[in-house]
């Protein structure tokens, strides 16, 4: 298992498609502001941008990189040589890790140079981290401990993970359907089709939470480690089941 998690993490990182993710994400982010532009300062900038349609593409960018592997390596040949020496489900294991740690990684680079950009030209925040009217978001969410002290740069990328981690499950699920659709482009889009679908789907105690609940924007916990934690544990679990399918459809072509 830990040869093939580390041959697969040195095929992430030999890729230059992984740096066009990172670039793509930075640039979904800009293209989320639409006519709107830049506004009073980072942080609103920031939010404003993921909470926009725009964004969903972030995801695409986030799957891009690795979420076709299956399809590279049935045509190539290439699972066949890696199973020969190993075994199938420390194969799909292995992918499923790396398409996970892959998506955070690159959203999380992306939304640093999307922030340091937007930097040059605002303020990080343009009123008092304690104005309800101006903040009201980030004062109601997680990490408003960290935006009180004006650590603005650790707060958006606090929130970043929350995106990277949904974005870690969505590549897997896209990587899952790949082992059944040859179609690199239909694949890619599966991201944004899910999660068009979960923001229709309630949960919760009343039914109205959607995967936007997800986000850091939102509070399920008092301790805002225990909000992460269940984003990380529910999107694993979400990749894991992606993983057994992956693994009964490659064991079906094989």
């Amino acid at each position: 298992m830990k040869k093939y998690v580390l041959t697969d993490i040195d095929r992430w990182f030999r890729s230059y498609t992984w740096c066009i993710g990172v670039i793509g994400v930075m640039a979904s982010l800009f293209f989320s502001l639409d006519r709107r532009g830049l506004i009073e300062d980072v942080v609103l900038t920031y939010g404003f941008s993921t909470s926009m349609t725009g964004a969903l593409l972030s995801y695409v960018f986030c799957a891009f990189s690795f979420a076709t592997v299956y399809i590279e390596d049935i045509e190539h040949k290439y699972i066949r040589y890696s199973t020969i020496r190993g075994s199938l489900k420390s194969y799909v294991f292995s992918k499923t890790v790396v398409i996970y740690l892959n998506s955070i990684v690159i959203m999380f680079i992306g939304t640093l140079m999307f922030l340091l950009l937007c930097r040059t030209q605002l303020p990080w925040a343009a009123y008092n981290p304690y104005d309800q009217n101006s903040y009201g978001v980030e004062l109601a969410g997680c990490y408003a401990m960290f935006f009180k002290k004006k650590w603005y740069l650790l707060y958006c990328l606090l929130c970043s993970l929350h995106m990277g981690v949904i974005a870690g499950a969505l590549s897997n699920i896209a990587s899952m359907c790949s082992v059944f659709i040859s179609n690199r482009a239909l694949v890619l889009a599966i991201p944004i089709l899910i999660f068009r679908i979960f923001t229709s789907v309630g949960f919760g105690p009343n039914g109205f939470c959607n995967i936007y609940a997800l986000y850091a924007d939102y509070k399920f916990f008092k301790q805002d480690m225990f909000d992460l934690l269940f984003v990380v544990l529910l999107t694993a679990i979400l990749s894991l089941i992606s993983a057994f399918g992956s693994y009964f459809g490659l064991k079906e072509k094989l």
